[in-house]
């Protein structure tokens, strides 16, 4: 422990820095948020040996117990489906050791002062605003950037874009300003979307407007919901009529999914849905630990001899399933299942319970976690975004940094700080 309440401002400060860098980092830098993560991680350890005097000692709490376990439960998935198909590799080790990771900086930040956090509601709508400052012409009537490829970019870019709309009067009454610069922010992440062309991403569009509207109720209310509705459509509608990239997207995947059963099975969605499908014969198959983290593209060639598959299909599952569950699931069998369940839901029922304190803050970081995991989800059901390192740092640092607020000493030492 060190006195100097000077190292303790030092602390704080670098916290902000970094909470203020790294979305801007994940999109500007190439693995810049890997860069932030590692930071991050090195001043937790730093604090855990050298901690400023005037910073409380870890004391545990009982329900984070289960975001523990849920942090680890995807390297302990992975570790038993080696062990029984007898092949040891520590490549599918790297992505999911930042959710473990994240852990020691959750219970790093969750004992900053409080007003370190605030450099987030500047971070989303800064990272937006970069990203699409950044955005060039990257493919017949697609827009992204060349430090991340489309669907990570665009994806990403919405969820930004989300976070800050929601970020409006978090820390308190927003000046005219900093509330200009959350509404910007929103409108050009969810524009970097529609430009990007990364159409996966948009089935959370429906989701983010229900969780508003939810939250923006005091009581059920059929006029309201209804209005939710009508708004859904209307953002569907508006969307489709005003973008090209929207609109020729939307009618790709409609054309996609008519003739799929007429035998073009080789288009982006058909693709996909052949994956789909092998990736559940693979778990029947083999349902208790999958058949390898790396398996499936082993399967992928003997399923085309079969005619399971086309060669198209084949070659493109040998990169990956496209999606995050059913890869997880026929990798690793059940506990992949249950491993990459629990890193979603885990930590958004610990944000759910957030939304029920008295503290507005903490209620609305809350609603920001909530927003947060289930859009990655989401993004999950048609690609594996969480495949990538930078991915699975961006979402377990996101969900670190939210929950730290949410469990924040200081909250109940001094609610008014």
């Amino acid at each position: 422990m060190m006195g100097s309440s000077n190292y303790k401002i030092w602390v704080d400060r670098s916290a902000a820095f970094l909470l203020l860098c790294y979305p801007t980092a994940m999109l500007a830098v190439k693995e810049g948020m890997n860069a932030i993560f590692i930071f991050m991680l090195l001043l937790a350890l730093l604090v855990s040996f050298a901690r400023p005097a005037q910073m409380l000692p870890l004391v545990w709490r009982k329900e984070w117990t289960a975001y523990m376990i849920a942090m680890f439960s995807l390297t302990v998935a992975i570790f038993i489906s080696q062990t029984v198909n007898h092949v040891y590799d520590d490549h599918p080790y790297d992505a999911p050791a930042r959710y473990w990771l994240a852990v020691l900086i959750f219970l790093f930040l969750q004992r900053v002062s409080l007003p370190a956090f605030h450099s987030l509601q500047l971070a989303f709508p800064i990272a937006t605003i970069t990203g699409f400052l950044m955005m060039g012409q990257v493919g017949p009537g697609r827009q992204g950037i060349a430090t991340l490829d489309l669907i990570h970019f665009g994806d990403s870019m919405l969820v930004l874009g989300v976070l800050s709309l929601w970020s409006i009067n978090w820390f308190g009454r927003d000046g005219r300003a900093l509330l200009l610069l959350k509404i910007v922010g929103f409108i050009v992440g969810v524009a970097a979307s529609l430009l990007s062309g990364s159409r996966g991403g948009w089935l959370a569009i429906p989701l983010f407007i229900l969780i508003y509207a939810h939250f923006r109720m005091r009581s059920f209310s059929l006029r309201a919901w209804s209005a939710s509705v009508i708004a859904v459509v209307m953002a569907v509608s508006l969307a489709y009529w005003g973008s090209n990239t929207f609109h020729d997207r939307i009618h790709e995947l409609v054309y996609d999914v008519t003739t799929f059963d007429e035998g073009n099975r080789d288009t982006s969605t058909g693709i996909r849905w052949q994956l789909y499908r092998a990736s559940i014969d693979v778990f029947l198959r083999n349902p208790i630990a999958g058949v390898g983290p790396e398996g499936f593209a082993a399967e992928m060639k003997p399923m085309a001899e079969a005619g399971k598959l086309t060669r198209d299909a084949a070659h493109l599952g040998e990169g990956e399933v496209h999606n995050d569950i059913l890869s997880k699931t026929a990798g690793m069998g059940v506990f992949g299942l249950l491993s990459i369940l629990a890193i979603y839901l885990v930590p958004l029922r610990m944000f759910w319970k957030a939304t029920e304190s008295a503290n507005m803050q903490v209620k609305r970081a809350g609603v920001l976690g909530i927003n947060f995991v289930i859009a990655i989800l989401v993004f999950g059901l048609t690609v594996e975004f969480l495949n990538l390192t930078l991915a699975a740092a961006f979402y377990a640092f996101t969900v670190a940094v939210l929950l730290a607020f949410c469990h924040n000493v200081h909250h109940t030492l001094d609610p008014s700080e």
